[in-house]
């Protein structure tokens, strides 16, 4: 059997008949496992005995009986003075045997345990220690009937064959180690104090010698397989030192360093929590095998990772010897490596702090709701933190749903109280004592804390206190505000010295008042206002004005009323500056929801006005003294074509369709048959360079052109643009490419006097007569031939120029009449249309024919 040396220490490893040596009042220090300042002093030998003590790490206790896995101890209180008698796990007593009289092995590091420790198979590797205290341990055959095989036994066997068989070779086990590389100081031969570092390997030779010293030709104490597992010491770079048992007597050697493999299994090594209630390990991994032994929900234990398996496996004590065990990897859950510290609040009243992961442990401690708590990750359903209880440090546990965290970056806020009155409270429940109160719409500073509370500083009594305020009780003003203009809705609207409509109000205006302000709140504007000569910050309430859209645009509208009205504010309550007949056409701006801005001219000066919205409309509705079916009757004495050729007579039904405007939906393309053409459109040269014009022969950058002339003679852009493709072929006839008249060249965009027999010769001939010798001038001057003889003479639309109802209402007949095909209008309406589809900028006006019933 080969054990290896990790501290100075040796002992013979416990066997199946060897009982456990009694070391009966000896003192010796508790030691703690990592993230404990304590160890529990327990009632009876058992995991989930009563705890009668926390005793602080190393303190001295006195032992009165040690057992294979638990320790009788006395312990005399500090704080009573009263000799308290209880017991110990072994894991966390020193050696009181250490002794470092054996120069040969000992070094002077006695905070670190012999790896051939006979207490060590008092140890469960399956209970969590700190990683720190961890002993390495025997290596140890194994019979598959018992991990206690009977050392004493094998080494008879194996001086007996002077090396290890390959049976034993085949089963030889060690518990892991949770700490692979201890370094340490060691005094070997020379008295020379070497450092050594604890190491664990794998033999390479068959066989791999363990030497009686330092050098190859000394003598060979034992011999092991390849490929067995090894425990070993570097003492210097060629050679392993460690501690092979001959005769029943730890007998120090050396291996050859190139003989021997090292591994490091540390990161195999897990610390988990028991899951379920009991936490099982079995003898094999399957859950029909043996149960060695239980765990309670919430212990923590140590494990090792089986690669590609959903079992773990562990060593435990059962009846003091050490026992592989394997524990099922769904019954425990890992704890986090890497711990993080937080800070949260407790979210239960009261918020329990548990001896366990587990809320079937003992309570340990509770907290009142709204508590501030210290604690760090654990499992992924628990917190782990340390409590003071009688004066000890403890370790507790947190279930993660009664708390929740602080968030990570605290951020400085300012906001309004919204109740009246808004609280501060001393915890961040709405049961904790209440700090400060302060009045609705104060303004308050404070930072973010959790997703229901808010974090702020109070004085009380003059002390600067740490309050907690409901995230309900405050609204956070913009972080960044913007400065807006509206009008005030009410008569009169308040500005008030808080965010609060129970506030003093310093300043209030008559409705429509143009006002200045920034944005504050949801419900709330700030703006400044002048008192007694003085700046003083006020509150406006939202409700109270209507924001002023931005950016503007210029519209223009028809006229609703008899007499429209213009007022000096945007209220109906205001002077009234100028009035308009019904359908005149008016230019104005957005301004507010119900409410245009123009300018007007009173007495010569320009003077801003306000019109309300449902004054103006984009659409006017003429009534004609006619009904639908006279109005029929009348076309159909005039011979209507059902076709462009007016070869096909139309029926009453076909001239009843085109003539009833009730036909045609709104949205339509087909309703362009009623937009009016006798003015601007509104649209810019830029959108028609470069949505219509583009690719339009001649015409192509001209817009500008066709704006001045619908500005200078009252006719739509879309129109004369319109009429000029038809008439040019889009910019590409001979007219419209110019043609030399007198060595003069001339153009005509709109097939102006170009009669049958010779169009081009008497249409360049017209041009040429009315001075048309740029393309501008022609699409300008020519506006105003189309102007006089197709808008202006009261059919300024398709449909009136189609049909006439004014004609028919007042002759009785049909007449001065465009076409004869019924659809002559509608056929019109698809260019039109899909012209203003292609821009971003207009005004759209219609006049809508209404007959009698």
């Amino acid at each position: 059997m080969l054990i290896f040396v990790v501290s100075p220490l040796s002992s013979k490893a416990a066997t199946n008949n060897s009982t456990v040596p009694q070391i009966d009042n000896v003192k010796t220090n508790v030691i703690t496992t990592e993230g404990n300042d304590s160890v529990e002093l327990l009632k009876e030998s058992a995991p989930n005995s009563e705890v009668i003590i926390q005793i602080p790490s190393h303190s001295t206790v006195t032992i009165l009986d040690k057992g294979s896995e638990y320790t009788h101890v006395s312990y005399d209180d500090p704080n009573t003075g009263e000799a308290l008698t209880g017991y110990i796990l072994n894991t966390n007593l020193a050696d009181p045997t250490q002794s470092t009289s054996d120069t040969s092995e000992a070094n002077d590091d006695k905070s670190t345990n012999a790896a051939e420790v006979k207490d060590d198979k008092s140890t469960d590797t399956a209970e969590a220690k700190d990683d720190k205290s961890t002993d390495t341990t025997v290596l140890e055959g194994n019979n598959n009937s018992t991990a206690s095989t009977d050392i004493s036994e094998q080494e008879k066997q194996s001086a007996a064959t002077n090396n290890v068989s390959s049976d034993t070779s085949s089963t030889v086990t060690t518990k892991r180690l949770a700490q692979t590389k201890t370094v340490k100081s060691v005094v070997v031969k020379s008295d020379t104090e070497i450092s050594y570092q604890a190491l664990q390997g794998i033999a390479l030779k068959s066989p791999t010698n363990v030497y009686q010293a330092q050098d190859a030709n000394s003598s060979v104490l034992k011999s092991y397989a390849q490929g067995s597992l090894l425990k070993y010491e570097a003492p210097v770079q060629q050679w392993y030192k460690c501690t092979v048992i001959l005769n029943g007597k730890p007998t120090p050697g050396y291996i050859y360093a190139s003989d021997v493999e090292t591994t490091d299994d540390s990161e195999n090594v897990l610390i988990g929590t028991a899951l379920k209630n009991p936490t099982n390990v079995y003898s094999e991994p399957s859950l029909d095998s043996k149960v060695l032994k239980s765990y309670a929900q919430g212990k923590q234990l140590k494990y090792n990772q089986q690669p590609k398996t959903d079992w773990y496996d562990c060593t435990v004590i059962i009846n003091g010897v050490a026992t592989h065990g394997y524990i099922k990897a769904e019954d425990v859950e890992n704890v986090t490596t890497e711990q993080k510290s937080l800070k949260g609040i407790g979210l239960n009243a009261p918020t329990k702090i548990y001896s366990k992961a587990s809320d079937s442990s003992k309570t340990v401690k509770t907290y009142a709701q709204g508590s501030v708590l210290k604690y760090k990750t654990f499992t992924s359903d628990w917190y782990v933190c340390t409590v003071i209880v009688n004066s000890k440090k403890i370790t507790g546990y947190i279930k993660k749903n009664d708390v929740e965290n602080i968030v990570d970056s605290q951020q400085s806020l300012k906001g309004i109280g919204l109740t009246s009155p808004t609280h501060v409270y001393s915890k961040a429940s709405s049961s904790a004592q209440v700090l400060k109160n302060y009045t609705q719409g104060s303004i308050l500073k404070y930072k973010t804390f959790t997703s229901d509370w808010y974090e702020c500083t109070v004085i009380v009594n003059g002390k600067k206190i740490t309050g907690y305020i409901n995230k309900n009780n405050v609204e956070n003003i913009v972080e960044s505000q913007n400065s807006l203009k509206g009008i005030g809705l009410t008569s009169p609207t308040d500005v008030y010295s808080k965010a609060s409509s129970s506030a003093k109000v310093l300043k209030n205006y008559a409705q429509g008042t143009v006002l200045q302000y920034k944005t504050f709140t949801s419900d709330w504007y700030e703006c400044t206002v002048i008192i007694n000569g003085s700046r003083v910050t006020g509150y406006i309430k939202a409700g109270s004005v209507d924001n002023v859209v931005s950016p503007q645009q210029n519209m223009r509208g028809i006229a609703q009323k008899s007499a429209t009205k213009v007022y000096s504010k945007a209220s109906t309550n205001s002077k009234v500056l100028k009035s308009y007949s019904r359908y005149t056409i008016l230019s104005y701006k957005t301004f507010t929801t119900n409410w245009y801005e123009c300018k007007v001219y009173v007495n010569g000066v320009p003077t801003t006005g306000y019109i309300q919205k449902g004054d103006v409309s984009t659409q006017k509705e003429i009534n004609y003294n006619i009904s639908l079916s006279e109005a029929v009757a009348m076309q159909m004495k005039a011979s209507p074509k059902a076709d462009g050729l007016g070869t096909v007579d139309a029926t009453a039904d076909q001239v009843e369709y085109y003539l009833n405007p009730n036909n045609f939906a709104q949205n339509s393309s087909e309703y362009f048959q009623f937009l009016l053409l006798s003015s601007y459109s509104g649209t810019t040269a830029s959108e028609l360079n470069n949505n219509i014009l583009k690719g339009e022969g001649v015409l192509e950058g001209h817009g500008q052109a066709f704006i001045t002339a619908a500005k200078t003679y009252n006719i739509s852009e879309l129109y004369l643009i319109s009429h000029s493709f038809l008439e040019t072929g889009h910019g590409t006839s001979q007219l419209a490419k110019g043609v030399k008249i007198n060595g003069v060249t001339v153009y005509n965009m709109y097939g102006i006097g170009a009669t049958d027999g010779n169009a081009t010769q008497n249409g360049a001939q017209y041009a040429y007569d009315h001075g048309w010798t740029t393309i501008d001038k022609a699409i300008i001057e020519g506006a105003q031939f189309v102007s006089n003889n197709y808008i202006h003479n009261g059919q300024d639309t398709l449909y009136k120029m189609r049909w006439n109802p004014a004609g028919m209402e007042e002759k009785g007949y049909a007449n001065h009449q465009y076409a004869t095909d019924v659809g002559w209008a509608v056929k019109q309406t698809s260019t039109l249309s899909a012209l203003f589809n292609e821009l971003t900028i207009y005004t759209l006006l219609f006049e809508v024919p209404v007959y009698t019933l």
